[in-house]
């Protein structure tokens, strides 16, 4: 998953819930067993979200984004969720 951005007119209404949910169905109906996301460290109102969706923070990672001046680093937690059963 890339992004997942809703606006604060919308936040509490359920959308974030129904796109996430949306998301991982996709993801696990192409046999994805493990998706992972992205999120800024200190979004901590995006990570309680994930958590509350059953996903785990795996730890931190810099992602390269890229910008009009070339490349700069931005520190990540990786949320992970496994979607479908290993065999």
């Amino acid at each position: 998953m890339y992004q997942l951005f809703v606006s604060p007119k919308a936040h509490g209404a359920g959308v974030a819930a129904a796109l996430i949910s949306d998301a991982e169905a996709r993801l696990a109906a192409r046999g994805v067993e493990l998706a992972w996301l992205a999120c800024a460290v200190g979004n901590a109102r995006a990570a309680r979200f994930y958590e509350k969706s059953g996903w785990r923070n795996a730890g931190t990672f810099v992602m390269m984004s890229e910008t009009s001046n070339g490349p700069f680093p931005v520190d990540q937690w990786r949320f992970e969720k496994r979607l479908t059963r290993s065999p």
